[in-house]
């Protein structure tokens, strides 16, 4: 049945965002991609486009038996939060019937290509074999058919160039060559950073500098907010400045006053 399972990649335990996960909580990458089996089948199961409304961190933690599991998925992408609203980024893709019954349709296209070119190979021996090129060709013409279209990716003018050009780089390196599609979903993403105020240059290099494979928002240090509350040695504390300048202002306690002090501890 359709419901009872959903589509999980095979390279899911390698991605940046499972390792960065399990990194932050100190878990095993296997567990990571474990964890969030349980919440995606969860969102696939109760919701119908990955939005669940009224539920909080605290459900999603408990589904995966870790405290702070949910606000992890947040940080590296893959939970939305929109005021009561928790969202699967790009649900309809991966899970839901659409999502579900495309995949099986690949598969049995699959089988279905394989079980010709096995009996193409067993026929007379006077047929020509195809040449790799041009089976590539009618491969692109039966994805095309299929209702694949190509997005042509335009960089836009608010996104460095050659800080965009170095992260195209970096994912070569690493084996993950963006297309052009998955180019325009880092920019869709790259637009809800920049309208929360996030420094676009400085978010493509923190994943060129973590070999990163996607871009997440930059988290502030809570390090950062006591430097700037605290003055640093070299600064002269405030509360200690006036303590010395009302001393200053202070009138000179009379001698006779003195006197009858020290008078009174003799006393006691």
């Amino acid at each position: 049945m359709a419901g009872d399972w959903i589509k999980v990649q095979k390279d899911t335990p390698d991605k940046p965002e499972v390792l960065a996960i399990a990194s932050r909580m100190n878990l095993d990458p296997d567990a990571v991609v474990g964890k969030l089996v349980r919440i995606w089948s969860w969102f696939d199961t109760h919701t119908l486009d990955g939005n669940a409304l009224s539920v909080t961190y605290a459900l999603l933690d408990r589904l995966a038996g870790v405290t702070g599991f949910a606000e992890q998925m947040a940080f590296v992408g893959w939970l939305n939060q929109d005021g009561h609203v928790l969202s699967l980024p790009n649900f309809d893709y991966h899970n839901g019937e659409t999502a579900k019954k495309r995949a099986l349709g690949k598969n049995r296209q699959e089988k279905h290509r394989s079980n010709d070119e096995s009996n193409a190979n067993s026929n007379a021996s006077s047929v020509t074999k195809t040449l790799p090129e041009k089976r590539r060709e009618e491969k692109s013409i039966i994805e095309n058919k299929n209702g694949a279209t190509s997005v042509a990716f335009v960089l836009p003018d608010w996104i460095e160039k050659e800080t965009w050009d170095a992260f195209v780089q970096m994912r070569k390196r690493i084996g993950k060559p963006a297309t052009d599609y998955a180019k325009k979903l880092i920019v869709d993403k790259l637009i809800k950073f920049k309208s929360n105020g996030q420094d676009i240059k400085a978010v493509l290099e923190k994943s060129i500098t973590s070999s990163w494979q996607d871009v997440f928002e930059i988290k502030n240090n809570p390090a950062d907010i006591v430097r700037l509350t605290v003055p640093s040695k070299n600064e002269p504390d405030a509360a200690l400045e006036k303590i010395k300048a009302d001393d200053k202002k202070a009138v000179p306690i009379p001698l006779e006053v003195l006197a009858k002090m020290a008078e009174l501890r003799r006393k006691a």
